[in-house]
């Protein structure tokens, strides 16, 4: 594996944090899930952080990602709300390789539990309003968008092949 990072990124319950645990596994590498990178951190869960507001939360999330994003060949799943500060974007670019999971909402409704989200816990379908203001930053950002519409483990075969034929030489969108 080249010493770039692969870092996940997409809407919550997209599959970022099994793809990410399944891909360490795999690149015998390892793994931060940014989401219990801060509440092991904080010592509170995301909901209890949240309750501080949202801005603090997002505060927390970017200091995660200046410990984090320049450490060399591990795996990293972001949360949801990552992109939404290009800041974070910026850092974990000059580090990684960007994996847009793509999975459908209906999908994502379908085998999620929201009631640890707190964007999402009273009204899961405000994810279709999450989706619509990110969709486009998440597409930004990536350098490779992975249809997370099967199995697990088809995403990862595809994040692999990707990780085997680029390497970090191409950044384009498939």
């Amino acid at each position: 594996m080249s010493t770039k990072n692969i870092v996940l990124i997409g809407m919550p319950g997209c599959g970022k944090s099994s793809i990410g645990l399944m891909m360490s596994n795999i690149l015998q590498t390892d793994f931060y899930d940014l989401d219990q990178y801060i509440e092991e951190q904080a010592q509170a869960s995301i909901s209890q952080l949240f309750k501080q507001g949202e801005d603090y939360f997002r505060q927390l999330e970017s200091n995660a990602v200046r410990e984090i994003h320049h450490k060399q060949a591990v795996v990293i799943s972001t949360g949801g709300g990552i992109v939404t500060n290009p800041d974070n974007m910026i850092l974990l670019r000059q580090t990684g390789i960007i994996f847009y999971i793509d999975r459908p909402i209906p999908m994502i409704l379908e085998s999620s539990d929201f009631t640890n989200r707190p964007l999402l816990a009273t009204d899961c379908n405000k994810i279709y309003t999450l989706h619509e203001q990110r969709k486009h930053l998440y597409v930004k950002y990536c350098d490779f968008r992975i249809i997370n519409d099967q199995s697990l483990e088809i995403a990862v075969d595809q994040i692999t092949k990707i990780i085997r034929e680029h390497g970090e030489k191409h950044r384009h969108i498939t």
